[in-house]
């Protein structure tokens, strides 16, 4: 119901303001009960995609920053391995995203920005878990994108980067390549921008192999264990 209800308000109701119709008008179209249209309601405004003003009606609201990532992000939530193709090509974004973003950030970067990226790169290196080491590599890739200070990069490149460390951990495979962002750093810092985009280059290369590795490790153990299983029904 909720992605019913997604639908019509994006081809129906696009306008900011757009009043929806009644949860009765909604219930008879979807042929569901008012209950469900209500959740449905509900879960859309959790998201800040609704307003539900008592005494007036539903409204639909603006779409915002935090709204996308979040959409984004809960996209990639119920794709958290993708293929090798798939894989290839959300890295290929990536790339293309990051490689502008550390130009931007070797020019615009604040020591506080610089601060953040040396700080996510000491957790980095100091191996307390595999879960810390995960978390650091997200916030240095975020805290790149922020010091671009285009908070529209941000938007996208943080639920692209999360699916990958969703990879590292279905994985277990925590060999994030310190020194690799450890250069995307160094050159923002220097202030060197052609620099910069080269060492994320070379960072994302170093990613896409990795990543394809671990997927074909996944799948070539999830083949085997369902050959196991065929052959044991047998």
């Amino acid at each position: 119901m909720v992605l019913e209800l997604e639908r019509m308000i994006a081809e129906e109701f696009p306008t900011p303001g757009d009043r929806l119709p009644k949860e009765s008008e909604l219930a008879e179209r979807f042929h569901v009960s008012r209950i469900v249209v209500r959740e449905a309601i509900k879960v859309l405004e959790d998201r800040g995609a609704l307003e539900v003003r008592a005494g007036s009606g539903t409204y639909a609201l603006a779409p915002s920053i935090e709204k996308v990532k979040d959409s984004l992000k809960r996209l990639f939530k119920d794709h958290p391995f993708p293929s090798q193709s798939d894989a290839a090509l959300m890295l290929e974004l990536r790339g293309v995203l990051e490689e502008s973003v550390a130009g931007l950030a070797a020019v615009r970067a604040t020591p506080e920005d610089l601060e953040s990226m040396y700080a996510a790169l000491v957790e980095m290196q100091a191996g307390r878990g595999d879960e810390d080491t995960a978390e650091a590599d997200l916030r240095f890739h975020l805290a790149v994108a922020r010091a671009a200070h285009n908070p529209y990069f941000e938007m996208v490149i943080d639920p692209l980067t999360s699916v990958f460390i969703q990879q590292i951990r279905l994985t277990n495979s925590y060999n994030v390549g310190v020194d690799l962002h450890r250069s995307v750093a160094d050159e923002i810092r220097n202030g060197n921008p052609v620099g910069a985009r080269q060492a994320v280059r070379r960072l994302m290369r170093n990613t896409l192999d990795y990543s394809l590795k671990a997927i074909r490790l996944m799948e070539t153990t999830e083949g085997n264990q369902t050959e196991h299983a065929s052959g044991a029904l047998k």
